[in-house]
C-alpha cells in the first residue's frame, strides 16, 4: 500500500512539473532520446568501482547501484524512469550544484568538509581508511608508519590527499582522476600504494586478480558513505533516510552486502554491521 501510494505521489509530481506547477523535492526531466518514457530521476554513480559501483557494457552493477536502485523506487520510479550517469570524485558536487544530477550514490564519504556544498542523506555503508600496495611491497609497507619517502596515490576531489599529507610527513602524493588511473600508477611503480576506504581498495584488488594488489589491512580511521543532493534540499534528504531506514528493516540491505562479498570478497566488520541512519541538518 506504501509503494502504491509513493507511486501515486510520483504520478502526481511528475505532472506538476511538466505543466509547470512546481517540484516535488528533486529535479525531474523528460528523456527525449526514446530510452525512457515520462519524467526521470538521474543519479550520479561511479562506473569503475568493482563492487561498488561499475559499468560493464551497458550493464550498471554493485553495492551502490543497488543502494540507488531501491531508493529510487521507493521513491516512486519504475527502473526505466532511472537514468545512470557517470561521475568521479572531482566531478560530483558540480554535477549537482549544475543540475545535471538529482543525487550521488558513489561511495560519498559523508565528510564535515562538505558541509557548505551538498546535503547528505544516510549513512548507508561504514567503512576503513586503507592501503593498497604490490603483492611485493607487503614487507616494506604494512600501514602508514611506513610511507615516509613514498609516494602514494589517491582520486581527485577527495580528502584523502590532504589527510595523508598530514598523517605522513615527507610522503608524496599523486591525485589522479580515477582509481583506475592510481593502479595503472602503482603497477608500473611510480606510486608505492593507494589510499581509500577498504571497500573501493578491495574491488580494485580483486580486479586484478592473482595477488598482484592487496590491501595492507591495517585500517587508520572510519568514513561513512552517504547519499548527496544538492545543498539546502533536506526535504528529499529525509525521503532517502526513509528509504534507507526501509532498506535496512526489510532485509535488502544484509542482501546486498551478501553479494558484494561474493563479487570482491570484501568481508570487514565495517560491512557487516549496519549503520544507523541519522542525517545532521
Amino acid at each position: 500500500m506504501a509503494h502504491g501510494m509513493r507511486n501515486i505521489a510520483a504520478m502526481l509530481c511528475a505532472v506538476s512539473i511538466m505543466i509547470g506547477t512546481g517540484a516535488c523535492g528533486t529535479s525531474i526531466s523528460v528523456v527525449t532520446n526514446g530510452q525512457a518514457q515520462g519524467p526521470t530521476i538521474t543519479i550520479g554513480v561511479a562506473t569503475d568501482q568493482p563492487g561498488l559501483g561499475l559499468l560493464h557494457g551497458k550493464d550498471y552493477s554493485g553495492f551502490d547501484i543497488t543502494v540507488a536502485r531501491y531508493v529510487a523506487q521507493y521513491l516512486g520510479f519504475a527502473d526505466k524512469q532511472v537514468v545512470f550517469t557517470k561521475v568521479i570524485p572531482s566531478t560530483r558536487v558540480s554535477a549537482l550544484t549544475s543540475g545535471d544530477v538529482d543525487m550521488v550514490v558513489d561511495s560519498f564519504a559523508m565528510d564535515a568538509s562538505y558541509d557548505d556544498k551538498v546535503t547528505f542523506a544516510g549513512p548507508y555503508l561504514t567503512v576503513r581508511r586503507d592501503l593498497l600496495i604490490r603483492g611485493d611491497s607487503a614487507d616494506v609497507i604494512s600501514g602508514v608508519d611506513d610511507l615516509d619517502g613514498k609516494t602514494v596515490c589517491t582520486a581527485k576531489g577527495g580528502t584523502y590527499g590532504s589527510d595523508m599529507r598530514n598523517l605522513a610527513a615527507s610522503v608524496t602524493v599523486e591525485e589522479r582522476d580515477t582509481y583506475p588511473q592510481c593502479v595503472t600508477s602503482l603497477m608500473i611503480g611510480e606510486a608505492d600504494a593507494i589510499v581509500s576506504d577498504d571497500a573501493i581498495l578491495t574491488g580494485l584488488a580483486a580486479d586484478r586478480g592473482n595477488g598482484y594488489l592487496q590491501v595492507v589491512g591495517n585500517p587508520f580511521g572510519e568514513e561513512s558513505y552517504g547519499i548527496a543532493v544538492r545543498h539546502g534540499e533536506s526535504e528529499l534528504a529525509g525521503q532517502i533516510d526513509a528509504a534507507l531506514k526501509s532498506m535496512l528493516a526489510d532485509d535488502s540491505w544484509k542482501s546486498a552486502v551478501r553479494t558484494m562479498k561474493q563479487e570482491i570478497g570484501y568481508t570487514t566488520d565495517a560491512s557487516l554491521n549496519p549503520p544507523t541512519v541519522q542525517r545532521k541538518d
